[in-house]
Formats: C-alpha cells, structure tokens, sequence
C-alpha cells in the first residue's frame, strides 16, 4: 500500500508510515484516532505532528497534536509529551491554546486542542516587518497575561518565540507549544544536567551556559520577541558563524539599541526592551506584573490586522491572517507544480528555464535520468566469486580497527540529549585528539570573524555542532590504510567529498523530520567507505584501468564490478563489519545508490527519504563545485579538475536519477528545493570547509 501523506509504499498494512510519521488510512481511505477523523496535516515539530481533525459525535473541529512514530518508544521523547500534557491540563487563560482531551492509547499519544484559524506572530512580522507601537502593546500584554497564569503555576516555558505565539483572525493573541515547558516546583527534568533546551535566537544567557533558570529566562526571551516586533529583526544573528556565534553573542554581548533601528520607538519602549535583556537575571525586571506596568503605560492597545493597503499583493490576496499560512501553502503547491512540468518538459533545455543556484536546478542540471533498462537490479547484485571475497576479505583484516575512543564518541551522538561538553569529556581523554581538535576548530575554517581563538574543548565543540564535530573526530582518529596515509591526496580528496556531503546533508535535514541531523551526518561521512578499501587493495594498474573505464562514462558500479570483480558497496559493507559500525550504516552503505538506478518503490520505506537527502547532497556537492572550476568565484583548484571530488579514480562519476524520485525533496523532506538563499548559504559552509584542506585549495 502507498502512503497518502508521501507516497511511501509498505508491503503489508501498518499504522505509521516509517518516513513521513503520519497515519495510514483504513479501508474506506480515511484516518481516525478514536472518535476524531483526521482530516489534514497542518504543522509538524521536533516529536509531533499536528492534524486538523473533526470530532464525529459533535461535528467539532479540532486540532490534534500526535507523537510522531519516531519518537514513539523513544524514552524521553515520551516523557517530555507525558510532560506536556500534565502541564497543559494546569493552564486555563483566553490567552493560552485551549486543552480538550488527552488521547493515549497502544500506539497512541495525542493532545487535542482547539483549532486556531490565522497566523504565528513570525509569519506576521515576517509579512509586516516592524510593528505599529499599538499592536506591539496589544501582543504584549497578551503574552504577558499567558506567562503570568504560567509563572504562578511554577511553569516555565522555555521556548518563548514568535513562532509559539498564535494570532487569530479575531485578532485574539494565544501562547502554545509547552513542550519544553519545565515546573519549578519538581524534580523532574528529562534533559540532563548542563543541556541547554529551546532556540538559541531567544535564548537566555543561563538557559545557554545550563545553569537555573526561571521565570526571568521567559522575560529574557520576551524581551527579544518585543525587539522583533518593534525593529523587525533579531538583536542576536549569525554572520556565518552558526549557532556557536549566536550563543556567544547572547552570553557576551551587548544588544544594539532598538531605537537605533527603528527611531519611532518611544524612549519608554527601548529602555523596557535593554532591561529585559541584560545578561544578569537579578537585574532584569522582577515579573510580568512589573513589565505589564510598563508597557500599559505605553500608550493604548490596537488588535492585530492586515492593512487595507496589504490586501492586495501581486495576483494573491491577502485579507487575513490565515491568509499568510494559505501563501505559504500556495507557494508549496506552486513547487509541486513546477517539478511536474519540469518532468513533462525533460527533453527541453531546463537550463533556460530552473535557476542553477538552487537544489532543484542542481537535481535537473547535475543529474541526468537514469537508463531505462539499468546495467543490474541492485536488488540482486551480482554475487562475489570466492577469490573476490577471499582477496576482499584479506585486504580488510590488515585495516586497523577504530580507536576505542568511537566506539565512546558514538555512545554520545546517539544520545538525542547529548551536548559538547558530554563530548569534551571523553575527547580530553586524548591528549593528541584534544590538541588536533582545538587546532582544528580555531583554524579560519570555523572561527568566526572577530572571534578569539578557545582552549576549551566544550566551547571548540559548540562552535563547529555536534554533526560537525563527529565529522572532526573521525577524519582524525580513521587509521592508516597500509600504504596509503590519511595525508595522502587520495584519502584527502575521499575525506572531503565525505564531509562535505555530510555538512550540506546535516543542514538540509533541519528542514525535515524524518531524517535526524546525527544520522544525516553519519551516512554522507560513511557512505564511500569502501573507496577508501579500493585505494588500498588495488594495485595501481587496476586502479588506472577504473579511471579509465570511469572517464568513459561507464556507472561507476559497473566498472567496478568490470575491473575489480566487486563494488566500492561491497567493501564498504564489509569494512563497516570490520569496524563495527552501527547496523543502519551497513543498510545505508548497501541502499545508498538506489536513487541512481531503482524505481522509488523498490526503496526500503524506513530508508528512502535518508537515501535521498544524502542524494541530493551529492548533486547540491557537484553543482557547487562545478562552480569553482568553472571560477565563477575567482576560486582556483590546484590539482585536477574537482567537479566532482573524490579521489582522481572517480573524478569524472555522475549520479543519475530515476523518475518520482524529486518528489521525495518535497515529501517528506519538506526541503526548499527553489530557494536560492538556502544554496547560497551551502555554498558559504563549502567553502568554509575547502579553508580545511589548503593542499587541495588555494585562493580560498
């Protein structure tokens, strides 16, 4: 049966799809949980899922939010929904999401709420920019009323942001999400100690560094919110240094004054704003009653609308709130239309019509349709001879096994709630590890402009991300290859490639779901392994024979079935055997060239939106550098052309693609395959990289 949310098809009835999370329907198509009809998805967050549903006894709309099937099982993803629904059930305010039921049965974990009809204060601003001083006091006062009924109840929210903040089309102001929402008066905190929760754009100070929070963290954040509607924009933004520089901004630095941005605040306003947000808790205001005094004394209140003057914009008409989440939804809509065309005009020049510099023009351009009768089913590969398997297994039994050290590392990235200073304990461990590390993450290749170089390991860490530093650690402990070095051009090349995909899949994942940013960057590291078995098993005149078979355009498996009697998949495999990887790198390993040849439907169903955003990754890979050969950055390449950068056996491999595999970009990636500022943005973290391995750039 097929999905109907992704179109993700299982072999046998289930009651989730394993990509997209949602529930399958039942005989007669439809979705129910209990005595609510789901009728369409309407958001999705880190565990939950959002439906708008109807009550069928009742006839009641409603919105049902869902612990999504990833996170069902999983232990403290279930206690922090327990959590919410306890603490839900205690919030009765008109500016607080309302609570109807709690549904928790089998499989089954569900809050259902009332339906809101309008926008998030994010979509708002972002639709209005800065905010008349009229309806930034009428949004205030009601988040205000919401944190105070939440503060007398010993609740911290913790996750105060635009995005949680609901408007209706009544113009009513509703706080919602109390996920990450903690009582001051128990024990219980399902994040461990010194793990910092939330959105660093509106983090605290001491939510950041893991010290006490409370109710002076929610102004913190408050203040923030209040700058955002007042200026338009964030007093704390990345200028290329990620989430490490944000942090370091919010613990270090001094907001710039909203008045400066925006010369109509009153004086009254930017002094509120500047007190909520200084870096000591005891000199910010007391409480919400404090800070309502002030803004009451701002001036009158004025609900929250659309302008006569915004109503019309280009052919779309925008006349309500609701109106900016359907402009959304249109926009979607216009990409799904736009890649059916692009598949009924493939034999058309598509370079004329898609802009290059975005993931879609990198799928269309990069990869071209796969054949339609390919060399093999990958399914059923051709089987090893015994001398092959002997050769293959002899060669590997003389690799090294990894240090110790990962196996402590992995025990860490595979803990959801893990943070750098977890990792620097172990890492410190290694006096050769720690020095490497540091020199690594202080190199122009991570530091952010302004920045002073660190000596703490936890610090160094935060700055380069969790994925990041997985990425680091292995580069650095990966043994000798026999006669190959790690420092060896070919092995360098291979790391590269490796790391790079593993950046750009890391971050497209954000966008999704369905595929963890730790899973995502374990598989575009480890997914070409077995090359690294093929450089140090062949000898070099079969070595010379792949290149060539490759440069003539042969696939890249077939030549190496050809040349070598095995694939870069099968010593992969079997070298991650070797090194006891985890078991989905095997089933990664084994997949990860099915986007090339196999029908999307032949694709295991747990396993298909991860082999396409690491597909994706590749091409997104391809396009840039193609780019910088063709020096349309005034980048030079010191070697031999690296449009596609492995080592220079596979210099010259392209991955092709079948149809209907695109429309997994869309669903359940979720990914913005138009958007030519995400592209721009991989293309900075590329060449930040390239900073990384000067033996293979110059002019970077």
């Amino acid at each position: 049966m097929k999905c109907p949310a992704c179109g993700t098809w299982y072999p046998d009835q289930k009651l989730f799809c394993l990509s997209c999370g949602d529930l399958l329907s039942s005989k007669d198509g439809k979705v129910r949980l209990g005595e609510y009809l789901l009728l369409e998805k309407i958001g999705q967050g880190g565990v939950g899922v959002v439906y708008r549903a109807r009550h069928e006894g009742i006839n009641q709309e409603v919105a049902i939010k869902l612990l999504n099937h990833s996170s069902f099982g999983d232990t403290q993803h279930m206690q922090r929904f327990k959590r919410e629904m306890r603490l839900h059930e205690k919030l009765e305010h008109p500016n607080i999401i309302h609570l109807i039921d709690v549904l928790e049965e089998g499989e089954v974990m569900a809050l259902v709420m009332e339906l809101l009809r309008g926008c998030s204060l994010k979509e708002y601003v972002i639709h209005k920019g800065e905010l008349p001083l009229g309806e930034v006091i009428y949004v205030a006062k009601a988040v205000l009323s919401a944190l105070a009924v939440a503060h007398e109840q010993n609740i911290i929210h913790r996750d105060l942001k635009p995005s949680n903040i609901f408007l209706t089309d009544q113009g009513e102001v509703r706080l919602m999400d109390f996920g990450l929402a903690k009582s001051t008066t128990s024990n219980e905190d399902i994040t461990a100690s010194g793990i910092t929760v939330g959105t660093y754009l509106y983090m605290a100070p001491e939510q950041i560094l893991g010290k006490e929070i409370g109710a002076f963290t929610d102004l913190y954040a408050f203040g923030i919110v209040l700058y955002r509607m007042a200026t338009g924009i964030l007093p704390f933004m990345s200028t290329g240094g990620g989430e490490f520089e944000i942090m370091e901004k919010q613990v270090r630095h001094q907001a710039e004054h909203p008045k400066k941005l925006n010369p109509n605040i009153p004086d009254a306003l930017d002094d509120l704003i500047m007190h909520l947000l200084q870096k000591i808790p005891e000199k910010r205001p007391k409480d919400c009653a404090e800070v309502m005094s002030h803004i009451e004394a701002l001036g009158e209140s004025q609900r929250v609308s659309i302008d006569l003057a915004d109503m019309q914009s280009g052919e779309n008409t925008v006349s309500t709130l609701s109106d900016l989440n359907q402009t959304v939804m249109d926009q979607e809509q216009s990409t799904a239309a736009m890649i059916e065309a692009e598949e009924e005009a493939v034999e058309e020049d598509i370079t004329d019509t898609i802009s290059y510099n975005t993931l879609l023009g990198a799928f269309l351009i990069e990869s071209p349709a796969a054949p339609e009768s390919p060399p093999f089913d990958m399914r059923h590969p051709p089987a090893l001879s015994r001398d092959t398997l002997t050769h293959l297994r002899k060669a590997i039994a003389k690799i090294p096994p990894l240090p110790e050290v990962w196996y402590e590392v992995q025990a860490i990235f595979d803990d959801i709630e893990s943070s750098p200073a977890d990792l620097a304990k172990v890492i410190v461990q290694d006096a050769v590890l720690t020095a490497n590390i540091l020199e690594i993450c202080n190199s122009a290749a991570y530091l952010p402009a302004g920045a002073k170089p660190v000596t703490d390991v936890a610090l160094a860490l935060a700055r380069v991300g969790m994925g990041g530093a997985e990425a680091l650690i292995l580069g650095e402990i990966i043994p000798e290859f026999g006669g190959i070095k790690k420092s060896s051009k070919y092995v360098r090349r291979l790391w590269f490639h490796g790391q790079a995909v593993a950046m750009i899949a890391s971050t497209l994942s954000d966008y999704s779901q369905v595929v963890d940013s730790q899973s995502a960057t374990m598989f575009g590291l480890l997914h070409d392994i077995g090359k690294l078995v093929i450089l140090h098993a062949e000898p070099d005149d079969k070595l010379d024979k792949l290149k060539s078979e490759i440069h003539a355009g042969k696939d890249v498996l077939s030549a190496e079935l050809d040349v070598l009697g095995y694939s870069h998949i099968d010593a992969g495999m079997m070298l991650a055997l070797h090194w006891k990887l985890p078991r989905k790198v095997h089933r990664f390993i084994y997949y990860h060239h099915f986007p090339c040849w196999q029908n999307p439907q032949s694709w295991p169903p747990d396993i298909q939106a991860s082999t396409m955003l690491i597909h994706i990754s590749h091409l997104c890979l391809s396009s840039l550098l193609a780019e910088e050969h063709q020096d349309v950055r005034g980048m030079q390449v010191l070697d031999a052309p690296l449009s596609h950068v492995h080592d220079g056996i596979w210099q010259d491999n392209f991955r092709s693609h079948v149809p209907g595999s695109e429309s997994i970009m869309r669903k359940p990636l979720n990914l913005p395959i138009t958007d030519a500022s995400l592209y721009s943005q991989l293309r900075v973290q590329v060449e930040r990289l390239q900073q990384a391995f000067p033996d293979l750039y110059s002019g970077v």
